[in-house]
């Protein structure tokens, strides 16, 4: 398996965690905030995430 999927992957796992930890504490504490900010994290990571899988290896 390609590294930079797996990296990417990771990536995204992270992004999608942040959201909901945003989204859970912004609906706990009332604070819609917190909420938009996860799901800018969110977006943010999974935007890394597609850069880094579409990053090219470099030739060995």
């Amino acid at each position: 398996m390609n590294k930079n999927l797996v990296v990417a992957s990771g990536i995204v796992v992270l992004g999608v965690a942040l959201a909901a930890a945003g989204i859970y504490i912004g609906d706990t504490d009332d604070a819609p905030g917190a909420a938009l900010l996860g799901i800018g994290l969110m977006l943010g990571l999974v935007a890394l995430a597609v850069k880094v899988a579409r990053r090219k290896r470099p030739a060995a």
